[in-house]
């Protein structure tokens, strides 16, 4: 039977705009992500606006599996199934430096 998958994270990003977050699941469970919403505390129209990369197991490219041009208020879609050994990382490039970022998933979990 699954479960409700519904967590968060948040970072500040740095001098150059830059940030991630990432999430594991816990001991032998495994998600199934099938939104992820991202969004930064700076105003809806102020700039330069984030881009948001969402990657499976490290940041790499060959490991994106979403991405948006819009990573202060935006969703990043597509179902993701991470492993427990995983990390779903979601990073942001470009953002107003000192604005919090965060990201916000939900999906289902369920034991392995």
């Amino acid at each position: 039977m699954a479960d409700v998958l519904d967590t968060y994270g948040s970072v500040v990003l740095d001098a150059k705009g830059y940030g991630f977050v990432s999430f594991t699941p816990e001991s032998f469970r495994t998600w199934r992500v099938t939104i992820i919403n991202v969004r930064t505390d700076q105003g809806p129209t102020q700039v330069p606006i984030p881009q948001a990369t969402v990657y499976l197991g490290s940041i790499g490219p060959g490991q994106i599996v979403s991405q948006t041009w819009m990573g202060n208020r935006s969703t990043a879609s597509g179902e993701v199934l991470v492993q427990p050994s995983q990390q779903l990382i979601v990073e942001w490039a470009n953002g107003v430096p000192g604005s919090r970022a965060t990201a916000s998933i939900y999906g289902t979990q369920t034991m392995r």
